[in-house]
């Protein structure tokens, strides 16, 4: 039997490897494949010890199951095993027991419910290193039942004489606060002592629970604020290494780093939005910030906090500088993770002091040209912090400098905080439009579509630098054709406003020269050598279908061009691009006789949204509007003269209601800017009877003879009148160009006495086309209070732009028949 007895024995230890000889034939495999075996084969034995109760190795198994674990293979068989070890009298198996606890378990596993009274029990051990066992474990995955279960015994070891136990109780603490809210106030009354403590490892305990509790319910801020003093004494002796045994806890010459910054942490939470605590801390942040050594990571780590709790709470304005000054130290480091972590706090206290961050902008910005793509924009997003109204343009053209160097994977990004930072705090539209223009040449294809479409309707909410422009922007694609954003914001422009370029005045190139006079001919050679050479041969056809809708909009523009115009377009009607084939093919039909009265309508300048005009500056809303006195004295309130010129003005996108007040004819007609009706629609009258506008005539109305309103300068202005059955009175003004170019920007404004209600409908268009007569007209409704007693008057004003110069006219009518 004896015999029998050793052999099972021998057996049993030959089965059983140790878990360094585990480890070596594990790292002898030379494949996927062998590796899988070895543990197959391992995890096989150490199956059939568990089910043969093997007590004398069982801890050699789960210790060699934690490693299997870590490599990623199952060991779920092993869980009960732990809790046997655990059961155990010995310490190294209770340790191997508790450590298979925390790493082959979690909070949700069923089977650890079983454990709680093991877990109790070892919390009563005479043995620290047992008590200490058990908290850890508890600590690290105790549930909600076992946290609420133990929570007594946790809070008794709490006030432990042994500070190991004390330290141990109170981060196990912070899983229970974690865990059961109901008791969340039961260890209010023991983090008092432990902020108290001489022990920095209990103290740094102590504050690790305090701030658990007071990020769980901030409601105990104000109780706990009473401890302030007790931290900022700790704090200041370990500052000022007034701790006796202050060596055993040096690192590179800062005392107990973990702890400065666990404290530093704390009074950040409690100085949040509160003076009185905010003045306690002042001068003790100032001595950390001023006595701490910055040369090694362990002291920037201890000034870092500093600087956020400096700005986190309602710090000194000096304090405050002193934080942003030491941010400017960090910059100048050569560890990529110091100034990382600098610009990363910059951005977050930027609005703290903007004049102090500017002392810092060289700095900043010579980080962008930094070898670390993440520093670098670290740096662009600070930098965009930076800019204001006061440093915009300077701001401006450092980036634009940077912009030639930068690397092409970081262009896009600081085109578009660029175009951001101008949009943002541009002084005036005219150096914005400029700025755009020099990013667009130097950024090309990175300045997104959005940027582009943003620069457009600028230019179109300012009809005063219209010409300026589209001029800028022809001198700029003459230079080159290879940035994909220039040419495409050109082509657009040279579409919409091309006759200002063709009849403006003399253009200036980029470098102040002045230019030859440009013809029609020059535009649409251009125009071809865009279409020949795109700037992105990938992204032809969008450049293309631009091109296409520039050509048709040209048709008008420059009427002699129609021939040339047509041949350009011809070569896009066999495109395999679908939409660019189509386009052409609608365009093309657009050209045939049929559609000469409807064309000019049809091709007139895009409308601008209401938002872009507000934001322009250059243009104020049309009200048609009643005067402050009679119009016989208009002249005297208007202060103009007939035939006065004044710059145009931008399109207003809406029919504007009736209203009344002498304040509004003021502000109309005033001397001030106007806008004008909105867009032509794109039909006759016939599609503005559809639509319910104002061409309809009532069947029971009498209409008037016609009158001319206005004759000048080859404008002629025709009113029908026509009395409604409802009393009121419609007018239907037409308008007529007898000159041989067309006019432009065509606006036409009204006025009325204060006893007439007048309601104006948008003009049908804003083109004059040459040698036309009746093709735009407007509707107005008069409602005259005095019924006919007094006479219709009306003070008239029209604007509209005739080779390339901006007129203004005013003219008064009356004579309307009786009754009206």
């Amino acid at each position: 039997q004896e015999s029998t007895a050793k052999q099972e024995l021998a057996g049993a230890g030959a089965m059983s490897i140790k878990l360094r000889e585990l480890i070596r034939s594990i790292r002898a495999c030379k494949t996927a494949a062998e590796e899988r075996a070895v543990i197959a084969r391992e995890c096989a034995l150490i199956r059939t010890a568990f089910k043969e109760d093997d007590n004398q190795f069982r801890h050699r198994n789960v210790a060699k199951l934690l490693f299997i674990h870590m490599m990623g293979y199952p060991t779920h068989f092993g869980q009960m095993e732990c809790l046997k070890l655990i059961a155990s009298s010995k310490f190294a198996e209770k340790r191997v027991g508790y450590l298979g606890l925390t790493q082959l378990l979690d909070e949700n596993t069923d089977v650890l419910m079983l454990v709680t009274n093991s877990v109790k029990h070892d919390m009563n051990n005479e043995n620290q290193y047992v008590n200490g066992l058990a908290l850890c474990a508890l600590g690290n995955i105790g549930s909600n039942e076992m946290c609420r279960a133990l929570a007594r015994e946790v809070e008794n070891m709490m006030a432990s004489p042994n500070p190991y136990l004390r330290k141990k109780a109170a981060l196990c603490a912070m899983r229970i606060v974690r865990k059961v809210d109901e008791i969340e106030d039961k260890f209010n009354g023991k983090i008092g002592n432990l902020l108290e403590d001489r022990n920095h490892g209990v103290l740094l305990a102590g504050c690790s629970l305090l701030t658990t509790l007071l990020e769980v319910n901030p409601s105990y801020i104000k109780e706990f604020r009473r401890h302030v003093p007790s931290l900022l004494r700790a704090l200041r002796n370990m500052v000022t290494s007034g701790y006796s045994s202050a060596a055993e806890y040096d690192i590179a010459g800062i005392t107990d780093p973990f702890l400065q910054a666990k404290i530093l942490r704390l009074l950040r939470i409690f100085g949040e939005r509160n003076v009185d605590a905010s003045d306690e801390m002042n001068d003790i942040l100032a001595q950390v910030a001023t006595n701490t050594e910055g040369t090694k990571n362990t002291g920037n780590s201890i000034l870092y906090e500093c600087v956020l709790t400096i700005m986190s709470i309602e710090a000194e304005s000096g304090l405050r500088v002193l934080g942003i000054n030491i941010l400017g130290r960090f910059l100048q480091s050569r560890d990529n993770n110091i100034r990382y972590v600098a610009l990363a706090t910059l951005q977050r206290v930027v609005s703290a002091d903007q004049q102090v961050m500017q002392r810092h902008r060289n700095t900043i910005i010579d980080c962008l040209k930094d070898a670390d793509i993440s520093i670098r924009k670290r740096a662009l997003d600070v930098t965009y912090s930076l800019v204001d109204e006061t440093n915009i343009k300077s701001m401006t053209k450092e980036l634009l400098t940077y912009l030639l160097v930068a690397e092409t994977d970081f262009k896009e990004e600081l085109c578009s905080k660029l175009c951001m930072a101008v949009e943002k705090f541009s002084p005036n539209r005219q150096w914005q439009i400029d700025t755009l223009i020099k990013i667009m040449c130097l950024g090309g294809s990175h300045v997104k579509e959005e940027q582009r479409e943003k620069f457009c309707r600028v230019v179109a909410a300012t009809p005063e630098l219209h010409s300026y422009t589209v001029i800028k922007l022809y001198a700029n694609m003459r230079e080159s054709l290879s940035q994909e954003a220039l040419v495409h914001v050109g082509v657009w422009c040279l579409g919409e406003f091309g006759d200002l370029l063709v009849s403006g005045p003399t253009a200036v190139g980029p470098d102040d020269q002045p230019l030859a006079a440009v013809s029609s001919s020059d535009v649409l050679d251009l125009l071809y050598d865009v279409v020949r050479k795109p700037p992105v041969a990938d992204k032809a056809s969008a450049t293309h279908c631009l091109v296409a809708a520039a050509l048709i909009k040209l048709v008008t523009r420059c009427p002699g061009e129609s021939e040339k115009i047509k041949k350009l377009l011809r070569r896009f009607d066999t495109s395999l691009h679908v939409d660019l084939q189509q386009r052409s093919c609608e365009f093309l039909e657009l050209l045939h006789s049929e559609w000469d009265p409807h064309r000019p309508g049809i091709l007139d300048r895009m409308p601008v949204p209401e938002k872009e005009i507000g934001a322009a500056g250059s243009a104020a809303p049309v009200v048609a509007a009643s005067g402050g006195k009679d119009l016989l004295d208009l002249n005297d309130l208007l202060d103009a003269p007939s035939g006065a010129a004044v710059p145009s003005t931008s399109p207003a996108p809406a029919a504007y209601p009736a209203a009344s007040g002498g304040g509004d004819l003021l502000d109309l007609l005033d001397g001030g800017p106007a806008a004008a009706p909105a867009p032509a629609p794109m039909a006759g009258d016939g599609l503005l009877d559809i639509l319910g506008g104002p061409a309809g005539v009532t069947p029971a109305a009498t209409e008037a003879a016609p009158m001319v309103a206005f004759e000048k300068n080859g404008l002629k202005i025709t009113f029908y009148p026509r009395k409604d059955a409802d009393g009121s009175t419609s007018v239907l003004a037409k308008f007529t160009n007898s000159l041989n170019v067309p006019m432009t920007n065509f606006v036409f404004e009204a006025a009325v006495p204060k006893y007439v209600t007048l309601t104006m409908q948008p003009a049908t268009g804003q083109v004059l086309p040459p040698n036309t007569a009746d093709l735009v007209t407007q509707s107005m409704r008069c409602v005259n209070s005095t019924n006919g007693e007094k006479g219709l008057l009306m003070k008239l004003r029209i604007g509209y732009v005739c080779n390339g110069t901006p007129v203004q006219e005013m003219s008064q009518i009356g004579g309307f028949p009786p009754g009206y």
